[in-house]
């Protein structure tokens, strides 16, 4: 079985709406993508994958738009920005987003502090492989794409999904920006991957991390801690930078750290703050 793709109508002359049924799960996706006005250079445009795109693709997008007018200014390069959504108008599919953001476990994983049970969770791994062997060909096909400069952007449990693959597969992209991610959970599993990271490193990758000063303090600890791990590493193709944003909460993060990040990922002369 391969890929239902379709083309739905857009608001927009610059973005392209799709539904992409993945093969493996038969689940739909939705892609908003939007492309920049400038011609393409030669290698093609950067790409920025953003999860949970209900909720991000519009904000990220506007920035990569506006601030790419002047990238000899901001660092921002024109870049297509590739949402990757679910069906509605909820800006966080809970039950989607649980089981593509979270890795598989060998054992239950502990309820709520409630007592009740979680959505049902450890998609992870197929998650990534329909981006890796369908999403990524559907947009290399279609757009002009530098496959040198892709970036994975996702915020707490995306954030999450972030960490999991930067852990794991490594090369899969080469930025990385991992909005104060869901660390905690499933008791911090995430982390039993983080040592075999810098042996999977093969080429230039970077990581931007954050955090809002003003979010549970938990979530607070654990990126700060992460951060000061990773960045003792003496690795030549692998940097970092971390970035705890004061008064800022767990949404209210993402806007107040998102030119830094995109700077950053997007630019090997960024400076590391």
């Amino acid at each position: 079985m391969s890929s239902s793709v379709m083309k739905i109508e857009s608001s927009s002359p610059q973005i392209d709406r799709w539904i992409v049924r993945s093969k493996e799960l038969n689940l739909p996706y939705h892609l908003d993508i939007s492309v920049p006005t400038k011609p393409a250079p030669p290698t093609g445009y950067p790409v920025i994958y953003v999860l949970d795109g209900n909720a991000f693709f519009q904000t990220i997008q506007e920035q990569v738009r506006l601030q790419s007018k002047r990238s000899d200014k901001t660092g921002v390069h024109p870049s297509i920005v590739v949402s990757i959504g679910y069906p509605g108008d909820t800006d966080f599919n809970l039950p989607r987003r649980f089981y593509d953001f979270t890795a598989p476990s060998e054992s239950e994983v502990p309820p709520k502090p409630n007592g009740e049970k979680w959505p049902e969770s450890g998609g992870a791994h197929q998650f990534l492989h329909f981006i890796e062997t369908e999403l990524k060909p559907f947009v290399l096909e279609n757009y002009k794409v530098d496959e040198h400069k892709q970036t994975l952007f996702g915020h707490s449990l995306g954030g999450l999904f972030v960490l999991e693959v930067l852990f794991t597969k490594p090369q899969s992209f080469q930025g990385y920006i991992a909005s104060s991610p869901s660390i905690w959970w499933n008791q911090c599993d995430v982390l039993t991957r983080e040592a075999q990271f810098p042996s999977l490193i093969s080429s230039k990758i970077r990581l931007f991390l954050t955090v809002g000063s003003l979010e549970l303090d938990h979530m607070v600890k654990d990126a700060t801690l992460l951060s000061e791990r990773l960045q003792s590493l003496t690795h030549d193709t692998f940097q970092m930078s971390f970035h705890n944003a004061e008064f800022e909460n767990h949404l209210s993060v993402v806007a107040a750290t998102l030119s830094r990040a995109l700077r950053f990922v997007g630019n090997d002369e960024a400076p590391i703050y």
